[in-house]
């Protein structure tokens, strides 16, 4: 399995235990510079292979969006290399940037991160909103498996009237094919 850092704050990479140094390939140098993936993946364990970030990915951005077809630099890169794993993970930032409309176009399957709070809900229909454009223009086959919840404080009366307020948005929205088959998972 693999799991590809597109977050310039590295937590994924962080987490993992895997450690780039200055003169290590990164998602950075793969995306921006042509470094082959493989040479830039690093084992985390006898399962796991991480593509880390580094810091200096948050210029990626910017140097991308001069490129022709931008939004499929992540899919061209992995299309290689999906026969030989069974999962690949794409972490993004929270932010819906040229590197997040990457991830959304390299991969099958969306699985949202939301805190349970007013301003979060704002952020998932943009995110919504993105993935609907990208599954009309670039990724048909795109869809939402879920909503995670993090840092869910079942007591609180917010939490909870966010969480009925998701829980019902995906069940009216179950029909429409992006979020076919959508959960929520508390």
């Amino acid at each position: 399995d693999r799991l590809v850092d597109l977050d310039p704050q590295c937590h994924a990479t962080i987490h993992t235990g895997v450690e780039a140094g200055e003169s290590d390939a990164t998602v950075y140098d793969v995306l921006t510079r042509g470094v082959a993936l493989a040479d830039a993946a690093r084992a985390a364990d006898e399962r796991l292979v991480v593509i880390p970030s580094h810091l200096n990915l948050v210029g990626a951005e910017l140097e991308l969006v001069e490129r022709p077809e931008r939004e499929t630099v992540l899919s061209r890169v992995l299309g290689p290399y999906q026969a030989g794993f069974d999962f690949c993970l794409v972490d993004c930032a929270p932010s819906l940037g040229l590197l997040a409309v990457n991830a959304l176009v390299a991969v099958h399957e969306v699985i949202i991160p939301l805190q349970p709070h007013f301003l979060a809900l704002q952020g998932l229909g943009r995110l919504l909103q993105t993935v609907s454009l990208v599954r009309e223009s670039l990724n048909p086959r795109l869809r939402i498996s879920g909503v995670v919840l993090c840092k869910f404080e079942r007591g609180t009366r917010l939490a909870q009237e966010v969480v009925d307020d998701v829980k019902r948005f995906i069940a009216a929205a179950r029909e429409s094919d992006p979020w076919h088959g959508a959960r929520v998972f508390e």
